[in-house]
């Protein structure tokens, strides 16, 4: 999502304090939903091929880790988009009001994951997975095109379970060979893979502005970013 030369990542020393702090966020919030969203997809991939060849996966914990990474942090990019400096100048696609339509059901979501002792009362009558269930749709095969639909519905189960495959409203856009990925916790429901793409479409548009309205600084005029230590441990001193 974005690059080493991104714009996001090369901000000029003399930009406002205040909201080189908002845009840094931002970057390393698409760093971190860009990442998650690649490799669970990549996961679900695999647990897809996995169980046509007759293998069982009975944990999932690594997908989920994933999946709710991704939701804390496009929640986390939100609340940093819509209060930025100057949100008020942003054209109307790319608004306050309209980001957080377009991103409330991700929010409802989360505060489900959030908020788990306080919404068990809710869990407990609509028999719901304390994680959330999970579908998706994985490419099985390219020639001849064969696409196969899944969901994982984690953790205990009492009664009468009712889960639904995924299905499609639409294009489907595949990343590491799955797509369409869809979340339900509590009452609520949530597309990951349409909020990844309104999050991908966001950061576009935020780098062209930047570009435009930025001229692009030399290193020496770069907020210096990135910073990793190491040191040696003297044995004897401990």
């Amino acid at each position: 999502m974005l690059k080493e030369n991104s714009s996001l990542l090369n901000l000029p020393l003399n930009m406002n304090p205040k909201q080189a702090v908002f845009i840094d966020g931002i970057s390393h919030a698409a760093q971190i939903i860009e990442m998650a969203y690649n490799r669970m997809c990549d996961s679900l991939t695999r647990l897809s091929f996995e169980s046509s060849s007759g293998k069982r996966e009975v944990i999932f914990t690594h997908v989920f880790l994933d999946v709710w990474a991704f939701i804390d942090t496009i929640d986390r990019f939100r609340s940093l988009w819509v209060l930025q400096p100057n949100a008020h100048t942003l054209p109307k696609e790319f608004s306050k009001k309209e980001i957080n339509s377009k991103l409330q059901h991700i929010r409802d979501v989360r505060n489900v994951s959030a908020h788990i002792a306080q919404k068990a009362d809710q869990i407990v009558a609509l028999n719901s997975s304390v994680l959330g269930s999970i579908s998706w749709f994985t490419v099985a095969s390219e020639s001849p095109l064969t696409v196969k639909t899944h969901f994982i519905r984690p953790g205990i189960m009492r009664g009468t379970i009712t889960e639904n495959l995924a299905q499609s409203r639409g294009i489907v856009t595949f990343t590491n060979g799955s797509g369409g990925v869809s979340i339900n916790a509590g009452k609520h429901s949530a597309s990951l893979s349409d909020a990844y793409h309104l999050v991908y479409s966001i950061v576009q548009f935020a780098e062209e502005v930047l570009t435009k309205e930025i001229p692009k600084p030399s290193i020496e005029n770069t907020i210096p970013r990135d910073m990793f230590g190491s040191a040696d441990i003297e044995m004897d001193n401990i």
